[in-house]
């Protein structure tokens, strides 16, 4: 019998796209399409699960269940009817529908959403209220009087990898930081320095690159509640995940801050996770850093001025930051996260490009040391 194949869209924070993809191809699964926000691919469920567990800059992943072409109501409880909604939702299970609208006849948002309602009332029966945490997200998208609808498969959002326990002012989501570190090329078998490290999440996303370690791992996925899900599988593709984990890290991560709050938070997260021990952290100015290795990478993600210390001048900061990148660590790669302002554009320190994206509602660049 052949193998049922799935239309799926891993969806990305804007500029990680590309990143994304080539997380896709390392996989063995093959990217169909790049578009703003996310990727495209068709897959089964062993492909499905792979991504959902391995996949470190993605959001989530999204399932096509279908898509119908209406312009009225009655048509689109109709059309939205004979989709196969067995296939992914149980009987009595609790859902939520979220829908946007645009260049369509059908506006509403609110009235979409309760069609589709009635819809899957029809096929599946009346659903439960669920508990928070256990609700099946469905999301329709009108463009131009067609309804796309797309079913969520992966449940809490894939930057919960479940380690971060304790944390500091502005964190860096766990995607974003994976995502930089992969543009970077890091891969863990050259020292990696987390300057300014915060709560830890350079250092510890790095740490799972390093060991080859699936950040999907120890978490629940809403495919796990679907009709046809393959327990058996997955167990398998997490034995094969284990046996392909490093035991030790292949190379030092240090990690930076002044603030003995922030590497208290590191120490909890990384115990969390299970790697206390494994990175270096140093509490202590960064000004006074010296190279420990001949090369590495260095990275950080500095105050932008928008987020803390709004009203403080950060020019002594950035000119600090100037001094490291450009003369301490000379020989070591460099790259900073930040907005590309006055700030860093007044530095001696070359800087280039390597993703544009938003931050906490913030635009910023992932910049290299050129």
């Amino acid at each position: 019998m052949q193998k049922q194949k799935n239309d799926c869209f891993v969806v990305t924070a804007p500029g990680f796209e590309s990143i994304c993809a080539g997380e896709l191809a390392a996989l063995g699964i093959q990217p169909a399409n790049i578009i703003r926000g996310g990727v495209e691919f068709e897959g089964g469920l062993q492909e499905l699960y792979l991504a959902n567990l391995w996949l470190r800059s993605a959001s989530r992943i999204l399932v096509r269940v279908g898509g119908v072409a209406a312009r009225d109501f009655p048509i689109l409880f109709q059309r939205l009817s004979r989709l196969p909604w067995g296939r992914f939702v149980k009987p009595g299970v609790a859902y939520e529908i979220r829908v946007a609208s645009r260049g369509s006849r059908l506006t509403h948002t609110s009235r979409i959403a309760d069609v589709c309602a009635a819809a899957m009332t029809k096929v599946l029966g009346e659903k439960k209220q669920g508990e928070k945490g256990s609700v099946q997200k469905i999301y329709l998208r009108m463009n131009d009087n067609y309804c796309q609808v797309s079913i969520d498969s992966s449940g809490e959002h894939l930057h919960r990898r479940g380690y971060r326990q304790a944390r500091v002012a502005a964190p860096l989501r766990e995607t974003l930081a994976a995502g930089c570190l992969l543009a970077c090329e890091y891969d863990g078998s050259s020292p990696l320095l987390d300057m300014m490290t915060g709560s830890g999440t350079f250092s510890i996303e790095a740490a799972l690159i390093a060991l080859h370690r699936a950040p999907g791992t120890g978490r629940d996925f809403a495919f796990m509640n679907w009709p046809k899900y393959r327990p058996g599988l997955w167990r398998q593709l997490l034995i094969e995940a284990q046996r392909e984990e490093k035991s030790t890290l292949p190379a030092p991560i240090i990690a930076v801050d002044n603030n003995p709050r922030a590497i208290a938070a590191v120490q909890l997260n990384l115990k969390k996770i299970g790697l206390d021990g494994s990175i270096q952290l140093s509490c202590g100015n960064m000004q006074q850093l010296q190279p420990q290795f001949s090369s590495g990478l260095m990275i950080c993600n500095p105050p932008y001025g928008e987020r803390i210390g709004k009203n403080a001048s950060l020019k002594s900061l950035y000119h600090d930051l100037d001094r490291i990148y450009g003369k301490t660590f000379a020989d070591w790669q460099g790259a900073i996260v930040c907005p590309e302002s006055e700030l860093i554009k007044s530095t001696s320190t070359s800087f280039s490009p390597l993703l544009r994206f938003s931050n906490g509602g913030i635009k910023v660049a992932l910049l290299k040391k050129s």
